[in-house]
């Protein structure tokens, strides 16, 4: 260990400490000054003796950027935000109930699957902004970060609330947005005031306390609408936090962690984003190459009216361009972390337990160790290989587990407003614009306006948003046919997953081999732990989150390291690993380290592991992993599939009691009561105490009729049914039927919808608010509150989303038989031909 060395410091002035050096308008721009006069590592003291050490450079942020040693402080503007976001996601402290709580409760909402639903949402406000545009005299110029801060604030009030607060309507902003940037800019300004300042400067204060209070009131009229409406199906942010239960406590959000939340999303959900659009335009104004390389993706991507969820995934050079202004501009532009116990950074240099140390990101951005010499230019390319971006120098979004959930969305949402924006307009530097940049607790382009000129003359559809379709077909339904040799093998599908997405996935995986005949069951990754099967197949799908395993694999991981060699021999798995590239330092560790300790364990991989990217061709590499996984099964396990032309019938081999005197109707009998059939065996059967006695139960008429009308059928109709026998043995075929009896004996209309169906019934259908919706029910937490408890069945569903288009014939493949209730035989003699039965 090198010799141990006090932290460079600038000139001190008393009692004020550093405090005279810094800006106060501009304290974190006036900061980077001071770092690269003292280097990448300095301290400063503030007033007290408090003192903070603030760094810039690759190698200090790596030592301190460890969950393990350091955690999120709220010191500084923070602490003073604190007072209107209070324990929200942003400003709670990590070992704060309520942050852990809500972090559970809210992460799946900005999951892969959730982006799709938000999609068109996203869509309908840059239309407006599009639209507004369009309108403009040719003089006319526009005020960009104003413009951006009216979009990004109705995009989070839409998607996340079910909120309209229309800015493009309106000449001033909304009162929320006037309340919040005066918080937002008094929580910076005190945080460089003494004590004594604050309390002597009393009117201000009083504008601070009536601030928040105007926010307060906005957002508790949200709650208090949305808990008066009662559950209408809605499936966004506020929804979730109003009925979804942290699945580790069981607990919900109380409605004062609510009010924190939705001011935490509001402010961070809009004030970065707006900031990263600003930026990323002003650099295309001044780099004219960079811009026609922007236009060309465009022009060769966005093809259709409106962008589709998929054709904005593929915006890759847009996406780049994103990512480095975030380099140059960091809109967050430091967060602060504390050392949880006494340390030595770097060998030399020691601080103490509770030390604050800051990181200021717009010169780790440009540290030229890192970045190359060229750190000061623009170069979108940098972003080209994920793999070649040094993680350690960019930390746009935060750092481990307090890192922004929200950056899916943030990048989303950016990448397909900026795609629209140069779709239709020519953007034009019409002042020669010079770059003032402006600080609240964010930064912004102040006073910057541009010009724009329509590329196309025609002015878009104002109502084109309304009809927006998914670009993307309905998948093939699983091709109809047997498998043969599965001889009663278990399927066991294991997932990690915090945001929802590895469930999914393997629920659906586990569906669809149901569907063939295989008994599958699905589970998280910690239930099972040293309860792998060796006479079957396992699948493993999950996520790595910070390079961690997610909350529900953690003690299988930990078991899987003790495992001793050989001991999982005859397990036999495959791997899935769901991930993204922009956390290329962690992708995809954790499917990989299952996926080699298996192996090293003993177990036999019976498939190549198989990977997505969310920030690439997601879906394209699941369905190539799947058809992989599909075709390695069957030659790993010896089977055989035979099409339906190829098929023996198959009978149940299960005889029941027949011509009965008295039908049982209810599906359920009381438990308390005993009920009497008069009951004629066929010839040879004999009944004795203990047998059991199998009741087909059958569908209400109303229930039956229901259906009839949501297909426009008619119920006397007969059809012939030709399918095969190894999915649909419980309906007659190749003989003619009526759909009365169909619908009423055979098949369960009242069981709750599975993810199976509802992803189904999602695939078809074509309006996106709604295919969302049906998409999130799939999720942890709102499947279980808004399907099960709620007892929601594919019928109920199909009634209330009349866009879907789910043909007849996929309804009766989906839904599941009837099943006969078994119950015992009791009777005073042996019986023979009819007799009284008690059950």
């Amino acid at each position: 260990m090198e010799k141990l060395m006090r932290i460079p410091q600038p000139k001190t002035f008393g009692p004020l400490g550093n405090v005279p050096l810094i800006d106060k308008d501009a304290p974190t721009l006036s900061l980077c000054k001071l770092s690269e006069e003292y280097g990448p590592i300095f301290r400063m003291e503030f007033f007290g003796g408090f003192s903070t050490i603030f760094l810039s450079g690759q190698e200090w942020v790596a030592e301190v950027c460890n969950d393990s040693n350091f955690d999120k402080s709220l010191a500084g503007g923070l602490h003073f935000v604190r007072a209107f976001a209070g324990d929200g996601l942003f400003t709670g402290k990590t070992q704060e109930l309520n942050w852990q709580k809500a972090h559970n409760i809210l992460v799946p909402s900005f999951s892969q699957q959730a982006m799709k639903g938000y999609h068109s949402m996203m869509v309908d406000i840059a239309l407006q902004l599009v639209q507004k545009w369009a309108r403009l005299d040719q003089n006319e110029s526009v005020d960009v970060p104003d413009n951006m801060t009216r979009l990004t604030l109705d995009t989070i009030g839409l998607c996340g609330f079910n909120y309209r607060f229309n800015s493009f309507y309106q000449e001033s902003h909304n009162p929320f947005i006037v309340s919040m940037v005066n918080a937002l800019d008094e929580a910076m300004h005190q945080t460089h005031e003494s004590i004594y300042q604050n309390k002597l400067l009393i009117s201000k204060k009083r504008q601070f306390e009536s601030d928040i209070q105007s926010m307060f009131s906005l957002v508790d009229k949200l709650i208090k609408e949305r808990r008066e409406s009662g559950d209408q199906g809605e499936t966004d942010l506020l929804a979730r936090m109003l009925s979804a239960k942290d699945p580790q406590t069981g607990e919900q959000l109380d409605d004062e962690n609510i009010r924190y939340q939705i001011i935490t999303f509001l402010i961070a959900g809009h004030e970065t984003t707006s900031g990263l659009l600003s930026f990323a335009l002003y650099l295309l104004l001044k780099n004219p190459d960079v811009m026609k390389k922007a236009y060309e993706e465009v022009d060769s991507t966005l093809t259709s009216h409106l962008p589709s969820y998929k054709q904005v995934t593929q915006l890759k050079y847009i996406r780049m361009i994103l990512n480095e202004a975030l380099r140059l501009y960091p809109t967050a532009p430091q967060f602060t972390l504390y050392a949880k116990e006494d340390t030595v950074l770097g060998d030399k240099y020691p601080i103490k337990k509770r030390q604050n140390v800051a990181i200021l990101l717009p010169q780790l951005h440009r540290d030229k160790s890192a970045w190359g010499e060229d750190a000061e230019e623009f170069r979108p390319e940098r972003f080209a290989d994920p793999k070649k971006v040094p993680h350690d120098a960019y930390k746009p979004f935060g750092n481990g587990q307090r890192a922004c959930i929200g950056m899916q969305f943030a990048l989303h949402e950016a990448t397909l407003v900026l795609g629209m924006i140069l779709q239709h307009f020519e953007l034009i530097d019409h002042t020669n614009y010079e770059l003032k940049i402006k600080q609240t607790m964010t930064l912004k382009p102040g006073d910057f306006t541009m010009r724009v000129k329509l590329r196309d003359k025609k002015i878009l559809d104002p109502f084109a948003a309304t009809t927006i379709t998914s670009s993307e077909k309905p998948k093939q339904q699983a091709q109809s046919g047997k498998l043969i040799g599965v001889n009663d093998r278990p399927l066991l599908v294991l997932y990690g997953s915090n945001m929802g997405t590895a469930e999914g996935i393997a629920r659906e995986l586990a569906d669809v081999a149901s569907l063939h005949g295989i008994r599958s069951e699905v589970a998280t990754l910690d239930e099972k732990m040293d309860q792998l099967p060796t006479d079957g197949a396992v699948i493993i799908v999950t996520s790595s989150y910070n390079g961690r395993p997610p909350k529900n694999a953690r003690k299988f991981v930990k078991w899987l390291e003790s495992v001793d060699a050989r001991q999982l021999k005859g397990v036999q798995y495959a791997v899935f690993g769901a991930g993204d590239r922009n956390w290329a330092n962690t992708y995809q560790s954790i499917p990989t380290f299952i996926d080699e300790q298996l192996a090293l364990k003993g177990a036999t991989r019976f498939s190549l592991r198989g990977e997505a990217d969310a920030s690439g061709e997601f879906e394209k590499q699941l369905e190539e992993w799947k058809q992989r996984l599909w075709e390695d099964g069957l030659e790993a396990f010896n089977l055989n599939w035979e099409s339906d032309e190829k098929q023996l019938e198959s009978g149940l081999n299960i005889e029941f009691v027949t011509n009965h005197k008295k039908t049982v109707e209810n599906n359920v009998l009381n438990s308390n009561q005993h009920e009497v059939l008069n009951i004629s065996t066929p010839d040879g059967i004999v009944c004795q105490d203990g047998d059991k006695i199998g009741v087909f139960p059958s569908n209400p008429p109303v229930l039956v009729s229901r259906v009839i009308k949501r297909f426009k059928l008619e119920g006397k109709d007969q059809v012939v049914i030709k399918a095969s026998a190894g999915t649909l043995d419980h309906l007659p075929k190749g003989q003619p039927v009526t759909l009365n009896d169909i619908l009423k004996n055979m098949v369960n209309l009242q069981q709750p919808a599975t993810h199976k169906q509802l992803h189904e019934l999602a695939v078809h259908t074509v309006c996106p608010p709604h295919k969302f919706e049906l998409e999130a029910m799939m999720e942890e937490g709102i499947y279980e509150n808004r399907v099960l408890e709620k007892q929601l069945s594919m019928l109920d569903l199909l009634e209330r989303y009349e866009a879907c288009e789910l043909p007849f014939e996929r309804f009766l493949e989906l839904v599941s038989p009837l099943k006969p209730k078994y119950y015992s035989v009791s009777t005073e003699k042996q019986m023979s031909g009819s007799g009284s039965v008690f059950v």
